[in-house]
């Protein structure tokens, strides 16, 4: 004990004496040298190539770039990932690296770009401390979509509020407590939802449904054999037949599609208080991967910090009225923060985890029980 003791006691007084810190200073990069080394590399680019997703605020939130970095001309090219996605491909195999970075969302970088190996890991490009620190995130860590937990960094997490929409004219809210009350007898023919099984939509939502421990497979089975549900894909049509009673429920709508109807004085409205088997959250178009062998490396490592720092981080939270991962932004300015911000005490499925991705069995269950009431 009394030779542990003294080890213990040189180790100590080694490890806060003059000699240690400058041992440790030496094996810790310069961060701000590196930054500014990084900076004055890229504006030497004096180029960033972004390929991002073509909604006009996500095109706004990426271009605040420019404000911060005017010698670093961002050249932002917008569109669908499964536009995006094929060119990028294509331009590699013809040899042509043109991009440095994808931002948008979750299945191009995940199901198109990681298996074409044209990602590289993030980590090793996050430079200002601010960034790096993983306890400014929520949960006090990085969230990524991919399996690997390296590549595709998340830096949106919004609570999704669209799963249940309903006619205010002929639903009460306090009808519905818990999503097990949309198996009451009542609502049998009542129920109109988008189709979970076309790939354009309702991922989110369903995967919440069945990999929420209070709700699960039997749940779902139950829902789409038991109440006689109406599918359609026409979002727009399907909200109008809402807002006219064709249908007092809706589930399942396409984000903001409700709320813009609700803004045109339509009797329709979500149902937001639903807690008691967790919540879903969704990332939006709030992934990010840094492109392999990029066009201009520098201006991608300036892009990508700035773009998850507190500043770039704000810009898009405020533009895109999306609750971004940092947690030391301020909410209290989101529209709806109450709503759309994850709170302590609630169990959320993040369904851009890769733990979630897996949408097959979700889907056979879905079409073995609506063959088995007699739909297709």
């Amino acid at each position: 004990m009394t030779r542990r003791f003294f080890i213990t006691f040189a180790f100590a007084v080694f490890l806060f004496s003059p000699v240690a810190n400058d041992l440790l200073a030496a094996e810790r990069p310069d961060k701000k040298a590196e930054w500014e080394k990084t900076l004055k590399a890229a504006k030497g680019e004096g180029q960033v190539t972004v390929f991002g997703w073509s909604r006009d605020s996500h095109v706004q939130a990426l271009s605040e770039f420019q404000k911060f970095y005017p010698e670093i001309k961002l050249v932002l090219i917008s569109g669908s990932g499964s536009d995006l996605g094929p060119r990028l491909i294509a331009e590699r195999r013809a040899e042509k690296y043109l991009v440095d970075l994808f931002i948008g969302g979750t299945t191009t970088p995940v199901e198109v770009l990681m298996p074409a190996k044209a990602l590289d890991p993030i980590r090793p490009s996050l430079i200002l401390p601010e960034v790096a620190d993983e306890s400014l995130w929520f949960g006090k860590k990085f969230h990524f979509a991919d399996a690997q937990k390296e590549h595709v960094l998340l830096n949106d997490g919004t609570v999704e509020t669209s799963l249940i929409a309903y006619n205010t004219k002929l639903v009460r809210p306090d009808e519905i407590q818990s999503y097990w009350d949309l198996l009451q007898p009542k609502w049998r023919g009542k129920i109109l939802a988008y189709d979970p099984r076309k790939r354009s939509g309702a991922g989110g939502p369903i995967r919440f449904l069945y990999f929420s421990q209070k709700l699960g497979p039997k749940f779902v089975y139950r829902l789409f054999n038991e109440m006689d549900l109406t599918l359609a894909t026409e979002g727009h049509l399907m909200t109008d037949w809402l807002a006219t009673g064709k249908f007092p429920l809706f589930l399942f709508p396409a984000a903001g599609d409700i709320d813009k109807a609700k803004k045109q004085g339509l009797p329709v409205a979500e149902l937001t208080h639903l807690s008691q088997e967790g919540a879903a959250m969704h990332a939006g178009a709030g992934a990010i991967g840094i492109i392999n062998r990029p066009a201009h490396p520098n201006a991608a490592k300036i892009y990508l910090n700035w773009y998850l720092s507190r500043e770039g981080q704000m810009a898009y939270q405020r533009i895109t009225e999306r609750n971004s991962l940092r947690t030391d932004i301020p909410k209290d300015r989101l529209p709806d923060a109450a709503n759309i911000v994850p709170k302590e005490g609630i169990s959320y499925i993040f369904s851009a985890l890769p733990e979630y991705s897996d949408l097959q069995p979700i889907r056979k269950l879905v079409t073995e029980a609506l063959e088995k009431s007699g739909k297709k």
